[in-house]
This record gives structure tokens, sequence and C-alpha cells, in this order.
């Protein structure tokens, strides 16, 4: 899991929950950024100080702004303000934005008191941010640990399941992107895609039912549509059961038009297909 804070300069209260959260989750990777700042400038010496309250030294932290590379590679953007978050949720999907605590007050050009207090209040944030993380669906890039998992879903999902081997093989596909919804360690859901020339293809896209009805589906399908984007993917095309009319419904909502038909095109049982496709030439502006 990859995680990021965001907060507006990365020189006051992102750097501070950065460091606070990995002294207590080295397992995790952790980065932040801003969203209005440069690269370079120097951490906040009154932020340097409210970290050493809790064992923690951020002074060799440097301000970067929020990257192309870093935008596709998270998973979850932890945003210390709502605005930052309602600047995000548009780009990266409601799924991926989390919001510390009830929002950071920026202490920028306070005292050194009041980023004491910001620093308990980012504190509090994380240890709910902690518990948060055994129920939220973390929409992140599938790994071979994931195949079994997958598996599971495909079986629940699929008359005819994709095998441990056929996943495996898919996922040895350079041009093949997956991602998977993790719930504190089991798989929920899953999605995959294939890029080829400019064409995204999507493999499949499933949700566990007990999971379903909690935009899991929204989220897997919006994090494939930003790496296709930045991918240089022209399109993305699917095929769906006519009867499926959720999966239309949720398709239409992220702007795919029909395009077709293909006769008999799915068995167990025998229905034709919609062809379905989202144009992506222009979107990244």
């Amino acid at each position: 899991m990859i995680i990021t804070f965001i907060c507006t300069g990365n020189t006051c209260r992102s750097p501070l929950a950065e460091g606070l959260f990995k002294k207590t989750n080295p397992e995790i990777e952790v980065y932040s950024a801003g969203l209005n700042t440069v690269f370079g400038m120097d951490v906040s010496e009154n932020s340097v100080i409210a970290a050493k309250d809790y064992g923690v030294d951020i002074s060799e932290h440097v301000s970067r702004p929020l990257s192309k590379e870093l935008l596709m590679a998270t998973d979850l953007f932890v945003c210390l303000s709502h605005s930052h978050a309602m600047q995000l949720i548009p780009i990266v999907g409601k799924g991926r934005v989390y919001v510390l605590g009830n929002g950071i007050s920026d202490p920028y050009g306070g005292s050194l008191d009041v980023y004491k207090q910001c620093a308990r209040e980012i504190n509090e944030g994380l240890l709910q941010l902690n518990e948060d993380l055994k129920s939220l669906p973390i929409i992140r890039h599938m790994t071979k640990d994931d195949i079994k998992g997958v598996a599971e879903v495909e079986q629940e999902c699929f008359a005819s399941p994709w095998s441990e081997k056929s996943l495996s093989e898919e996922l040895e596909n350079s041009n093949a992107y997956f991602f998977v919804a993790d719930i504190n360690g089991e798989i929920a859901g899953y999605m995959g895609t294939i890029s080829v020339f400019g064409e995204c293809s999507v493999t499949n896209i499933a949700v566990k039912e007990k999971y379903r009805n909690k935009g899991i589906a929204s989220s897997l399908l919006q994090r494939a549509i930003l790496n296709s984007i930045y991918m240089g993917d022209e399109f993305i095309t699917l095929e769906v059961r006519k009867s499926n009319t959720a999966a239309i419904s949720l398709y239409e909502n992220f702007g795919f038009r029909k395009m077709g038909e293909r006769k008999n095109f799915y068995r167990l049982p025998t229905e034709d297909a919609f062809i379905y496709n989202k144009y992506l030439k222009g979107e990244k502006e």
C-alpha cells in the first residue's frame, strides 16, 4: 500500500503527518506532497520541533508538489483539509481520498504552541486512520500474492471463472494493469485491463456480493480510467451483458457510450453483449 498525505505547501501539516504515520506504520510506503508548492522548500522549523515531541525527526524533509508519478502510484490520499479532498476527488475518485480527522487547521505563521496543537490533532487523526484502514477498501495494484484472492472473486462472480494459472499469466503481461480492492487483507473485488497501441480493453471487473453497493466498482473503474489516461490510451472498450443493468448504469455514469453489439458473446447463460467505449483524448486537460 502507498499512502500520500496532502496539504497546500508541504512544509507544515503533511510532513508532520507523514513522519508520525511512518513511525507507527513502518511496513507502509508513505509520502507527502502539496497541491500548491514547488520542489525544495525547507520544512517549517516549528513542525520539526513539534515532531520531536513524538520522537520523530522530519528535519531533512523538503517540499514536493503532487507529481504525475505520485498521482498514479498512490493508493490512498490522506488530505489534511476538506478543500484538498474536493480538489482531488474529481481526479482520483472519492474512494481514494480520506480526510484526516475533521480537517486539520493550517498552522502556517503561527506560534510554536499552534504547531504543537496541530501535531496533537494530526496524531489523534492518525489513530482513527489506523482503525479505519481495517475496513476501508484500498484500491491498489494487484500483485502475485493477490492471485488466490482474485480467483475467489472469479469463482463467486462468474460461471466460467479464470483459474489462478490464467490470472498469473495475465499478471505477467507487460501490457496488463490489474487493480484490487483490498479490505484488511481480503480481496473484495478487482479489475483488469490490457493496453495495446492506444486501446485499453477491460478484461474483467467484479466485486464480491457482500461488498456490493459500497462504491467499490466505481473506485476500481476510476483508478483504471486514470491509469489509462496517463498511459496515453485513446479509448477504453468493454463488453457487458445486455441484462446487466447495474453495470451498464455504472459505465454510462463514467461517460462510456454504447457502440454496438456482439451476438451470443456470453455463455452460461448464452446472451448478447453490448460494446461500450469511452474516449480519453483530451481528458488530461
